[in-house]
């Protein structure tokens, strides 16, 4: 019914104003209408009344004119504005009253409307994909609005993240917003002279506190990945960013990390334990470790990593010199793998084989071969998956360097889920440490999801787990916690909390761990972190 009322309105807004039997010529353009009726002060037209000017075409039952004075009267109208459809709640003089405007993916409250060439509004509340948007004043035309007294939010309810502009220029087929910008953040506001934004994908903020602890590391504490905006970036995609990071403390082991890069470029510093200096250059690596912490980090090494797609392959040959504790010299090699994906009806196939050969001057090569396989399908609320990946070393462990080396592994997966119920079964590295387990789960979103598993390791282990059901985005407030505990034979084997707060724009996570009892060399101990991101 609603695309066949649709289809009515189109085949209305086809007929131009110029073919009604009644017509008039106004300053703003043309009103006509199928019926006239004219008391000597007002023209009422009625029956498909409408009003075609430049840029715009509106419809309403009746609309009337006072002739005198230019002014228009009329109620529940419908049409076009420079490429937006739109709806109003009556035109009163030459303005449009409650108005809404939508085009593709956007949609704009408009408080006012003037019926102008081009349009100008006032009190416009634009909502996009990705933002909220506020603006005391805008003008729309076919291929772009201007926007005055601008502000935008990708937060769902408030504005703790919050993009202003005095005047601000939006694209509107591709959604790219340009102005004059301040970033605002709760109670801060900090410049950033010309940006970008893009409203139909949300900003990619992540927060660069850096909170987490561990038995055997120690607290880690400071900045990573700081962003340091530039005239003319996107808000959220910033390129140059900086790192200031103390990891080990409280252990032998406190180090201090200084780093700054810009996309592929950069720098990093590292003072105290494991001493040394990075630099890279896209493709390029120089690095110098003087006392390197383990055996495995080279005291020297200088990289180049090229990366190719050929015919859907990806290949990525690598040149390196590093000098470890046990080994120096150069190695010569090639990466490559070939993602290939079927699907036909409810089935679908995936292969991805994979390679790496590396070469060192007078020394036997090292091969590596592998790939993953995983088959599908899919109807209605039935579902099934198989998956295999595995890595083969034909002539043995023969990398000289841990930076090429793939050891040997496999594991596959059975997956068969029915609506919300689900089981699993898989079966890891049956060559060397064999794990083997089976898991039974439920999802609602009411209910949340609750996971039971059993397996088979080192030792065997049972794994329950519950998470609550993710709170709807429109929430301003939420609280969301995912327990979980491990049993093994000699009592509780782990045990942790994940713990989510969510307000109107973020969602800080604290998430806590203790492995009493690890599968084989599986790290024990207790383990901390702190996140913070975008709702």
């Amino acid at each position: 019914m609603r695309r066949a009322f649709a289809l009515l309105f189109l085949l209305s807004l086809a007929w131009a104003c110029g073919d009604r039997p009644y017509t008039l010529e106004t300053e703003e353009g043309l009103l006509g209408g199928e019926e006239m009726a004219y008391d000597g002060e007002v023209l009422v037209f009625e029956g498909q009344a409408c009003l075609e000017g430049k840029g715009f075409r509106l419809e309403a039952p009746r609309i009337a004119y006072r002739e005198g004075e230019g002014l228009f009267q009329a109620e529940g109208l419908r049409g076009e504005v420079e490429g937006w459809r739109l709806e109003a709640q009556r035109l009163e003089g030459k303005a449009l009253k409650g108005a809404r405007l939508t085009r593709g993916r956007l949609s704009a409250e408009v408080a006012e409307l003037a019926l102008a060439s081009p349009p100008e509004g006032r009190g416009i509340l634009l909502t996009a994909p990705a933002y909220r948007v506020k603006a005391e004043r805008a003008t729309f035309t076919r291929g772009e609005a201007r926007l005055q007294g601008f502000l935008a939010t990708p937060c769902p309810c408030g504005e703790d993240l919050r993009l202003s502009l005095e005047e601000a220029t939006f694209l509107v087929d591709t959604g790219e917003l340009k102005g004059e910008a301040r970033l605002g953040l709760w109670g801060l506001e900090v410049p950033l002279g010309e940006a970008r934004a893009n409203l139909n994908r949300p900003p990619r903020l992540e927060s660069p506190l850096v909170f987490s602890a561990s038995e055997t590391g120690g607290y880690t504490l400071g900045l990573q990945g700081f962003p340091l905006p530039r005239p003319g970036e996107e808000v959220g995609r910033w390129e140059r960013r900086f790192t200031l990071l103390a990891t080990g403390l409280t252990t032998p082991k406190e180090a201090l990390l200084l780093g700054l890069r810009e996309g592929g470029r950069g720098m990093e510093v590292r003072l105290g334990y494991g001493a040394g200096v990075r630099a890279f250059w896209d493709d390029l690596l120089f690095a110098a470790t003087p006392s390197p912490p383990d055996a495995d980090t080279p005291r020297l090494e200088a990289r180049y990593t090229p990366r190719f797609s050929v015919e859907g392959a990806e290949l990525r040959p690598f040149a390196r010199y590093a000098e470890t504790t046990s080994a120096q010299g150069w190695t010569l090699g090639l990466e490559g793998r070939y993602p290939w994906a079927f699907r036909e009806g409810p089935w679908s196939l995936g292969l991805d084989p994979a390679f790496l050969l590396a070469l060192y001057p007078g020394q036997d090569p090292y091969l590596s071969l592998g790939g993953s396989l995983r088959a599908g399908y899919r109807e209605g609320d039935l579902r099934a998956e198989l998956g295999y990946r595995a890595r083969w070393e034909p002539f043995g462990p023969r990398n000289r360097f841990a930076f090429e080396a793939r050891p040997e592994g496999q594991r596959l997966d059975l997956l068969l889920a029915y609506g919300p119920l689900e089981g699993r079964y898989y079966l890891e590295n049956p060559l060397g440490n064999r794990v083997v387990g089976v898991e039974v789960g439920y999802e609602d979103r009411a209910l949340g999801r609750l996971r039971v598993g059993w397996r088979e390791g080192s030792y065997p282990e049972w794994l329950l787990a519950y998470a609550m059901p993710e709170p709807d985005r429109a929430c301003c407030q939420a609280l969301w916690l995912a327990p979980q505990v491990g049993l093994g034979p000699e009592g509780v084997s782990r045990y942790g909390l994940t713990f989510r707060y969510y307000d109107g724009c973020f969602a800080y996570e604290l998430k806590a761990q203790n492995v009493l009892k690890g599968q084989y060399s599986e790290a024990t101990g207790f383990s901390l972190n702190f996140a913070l991101r975008l709702r």
